[in-house]
């Protein structure tokens, strides 16, 4: 038998040579085409969804928010396997669908499925990231010799992480450390008593007095000027 196929190549020298350029230009395209990882990603698509619920203990957490999620959850089309965590003030809920499902199409599925959920007024559940359990996390510092934490941590939130966002492949950029800019208030309760008021009118009124409210629009001529109103407080002046 391979005397035959040696007599065959040889007396039909053109094909074998075709047969042998054809093979070595599809190895040539597949070697510069086919994407190589040193560390290819095999895993599952999974969606976490993230619920805040501060200042209660794991057990109102699970009561309150993991179970009812996890209850319209239950029979998400393509779901192999549901995982939940409460903890103190958190809820976590990580659902891994079939190897076929696209990203996009979870995510979609557990969107509508959340926004059904009984859940307390002040918890909104909220989808992790778009990434895999494979993506690595990277940490860094932002340091300056003449800038203050709190100008920091405002150059970070508005135009570092902004930037970093843009680049192709970053799933998210969370931010902790810096200070807020805040302005607090101590109320007097003494005085807040015999003025016949509450601490929740107080905070209610200081609410309502910090806020730009729109106004329509002043006709001038072929000419229109927007109106509004100016409230934001910006120093404790203006308090």
């Amino acid at each position: 038998m391979l005397r035959t196929l040696i007599e065959r190549c040889v007396h039909r020298r053109l094909a074998v040579i075709t047969t042998a350029l054809v093979i070595t230009i599809f190895g040539i395209h597949a070697f510069l085409e086919t994407p190589i990882e040193a560390y290819p990603d095999v895993t599952n698509t999974q969606v976490t969804v993230i619920s805040l619920m501060p200042g209660y203990a794991p057990e109102e957490v699970e009561r309150q928010v993991t179970v009812p999620l996890e209850r319209v959850l239950n029979g998400t089309p393509d779901m192999i396997q549901m995982r939940s965590q409460s903890l103190f003030g958190l809820s976590l809920i990580t659902v891994t669908f079939e190897d076929h499902i696209d990203s996009f199409h979870s995510r979609t599925e557990i969107s509508q499925r959340i926004a059904g959920a009984e859940l307390p007024e002040t918890v909104t559940p909220v989808l992790a990231p778009d990434y895999t359990p494979l993506g690595e996390i990277y940490k860094f510092t932002l340091v300056s010799d003449r800038h203050s934490l709190y100008e920091l941590r405002s150059e970070m939130e508005w135009n570092v992480s902004r930037t970093l966002r843009q680049i192709p492949g970053v799933a998210d950029i969370l931010t902790f450390g810096g200070y807020y800019k805040e302005i607090h208030i101590e109320i007097d309760p003494t005085r807040v008593e015999s003025l016949g008021l509450t601490l929740e009118e107080a905070g209610a009124a200081i609410e309502k007095s910090n806020r730009n409210v729109g106004a329509g629009f002043l006709s001038y001529g072929d000419q229109e000027m927007v109106v509004r109103g100016i409230g934001n407080l910006l120093s404790p002046e203006d308090i």
